[in-house]
């Protein structure tokens, strides 16, 4: 299984999951932990990119009606 490290945030899911398809593995530090809501609203950024990129609907308009992925989407520019 392909499994995708370092430096990643919720902002790189569409390209990782373009690259690597959908069947891996991603692991976030400082894109989890270094969320500006703290690590809870980390995970639900994360969960929010990626049922984004599944809908195939752009982070940024995904991102008006999910607040921590918009957050998100502000800290890693």
């Amino acid at each position: 299984m392909p499994s995708a490290s370092g430096g990643f945030h919720p902002g790189l899911v569409p390209d990782l999951l373009k690259i690597l398809g959908n069947d891996l593995v991603i692991t976030f530090g400082g894109g989890l932990w270094g969320h500006p809501g703290g690590p809870e609203s980390g995970v639900r950024a994360i969960k929010q990119a990626v049922e984004s990129s599944m809908q195939k609907i752009p982070l940024e308009e995904y991102a008006k009606t999910h607040r921590e992925l918009a957050q998100a989407l502000m800290q890693w520019k």
